[in-house]
């Protein structure tokens, strides 16, 4: 009976080495987190990781934490390394569009004063304006240097005028769109759709013949008389109504 309590007394004596071995992991493992999270060499850290296996080895429960916690600070920093560079990414794209878009504008803003130039050399700024807006270059021809009366073929005459556009439409490269217009006054044989549509094909027939621009990067809008630049009511403001317009677009808005 001696022997039985003796032996009691010793087991009850030893219950603390439990939970204070589990307060012990717990204080580990708290910095193992702290470790864990900071930025710390990768060598070092796996270095640190192998020797918290070694001293838990004989112990599954403490093995498990240890491990856990370890491949949870490695994870959270390779999450935070990959968003670091996706970030840097994103702002180097940004940084580039910047540059791209600003050389861009000086190209465009360069080219509208060469063409403007050389129209008037050609005296032809009278009946040319060349314009410089925030989608591209616009180039508003009036139709009476482009047509006779009622027709939709272009004269040799514009022919040359129109190399002085296709030369600088060719070295930008850009998306084209020729847009037709017309006065208010009502043609019998047909309708102002038509010849402002019929217009503005012929000047873009000419400007793909020429090599100025590729199919894929030319289009055509026809207009009528909706978009007028002046009052339809006098001879001069019909005149300035009828015009092509050749638009140079930006690829940077």
């Amino acid at each position: 009976m001696r022997k039985k309590k003796k032996a009691e007394e010793t087991e009850a004596g030893e219950a603390w080495l439990l939970p204070y071995s589990d307060m012990l992991t717990l204080l580990l493992a708290l910095f193992i987190v702290m470790f864990a999270i900071a930025k710390v060499d990768e060598g070092k850290f796996e270095e640190v990781k192998s020797e918290f296996g070694v001293i838990f080895s004989n112990n599954s429960a403490g093995d498990s934490i240890v491990g856990d916690v370890v491949d949870l600070g490695h994870k959270k920093n390779k999450a935070a390394t990959k968003e670091d560079s996706e970030k840097t990414v994103t702002t180097e794209a940004a940084k580039e569009a910047v540059v791209a878009q600003k050389m861009e504008d000086e190209q465009m803003a360069q080219t509208r004063q060469t063409i403007k130039g050389e129209l008037e050399q050609a005296n032809l700024d009278n009946e040319v304006s060349v314009s410089l807006r925030s989608d591209g270059i616009h180039i508003s021809l009036e139709n009476a240097i482009l047509f006779a009366p009622g027709s939709t073929e272009l004269t040799d005459t514009v022919k040359q005028h129109l190399d002085i556009v296709c030369t600088h439409v060719k070295e930008l490269d850009k998306q084209v769109v020729i847009a037709g217009h017309s006065d208010n006054v009502v043609d019998p044989k047909r309708s102002n759709w038509e010849l402002s549509a019929s217009r503005a094909i012929a000047v873009m027939d000419y400007l793909i013949s020429q090599k100025a621009v590729s199919q894929t990067n030319i289009s055509i809008q026809a207009f009528a008389d909706t978009v007028p630049l002046q009052s339809n009511k006098t001879a001069e403001g019909r005149e300035k109504n009828r015009r092509v317009e050749i638009i140079i677009y930006k690829d940077y808005e």
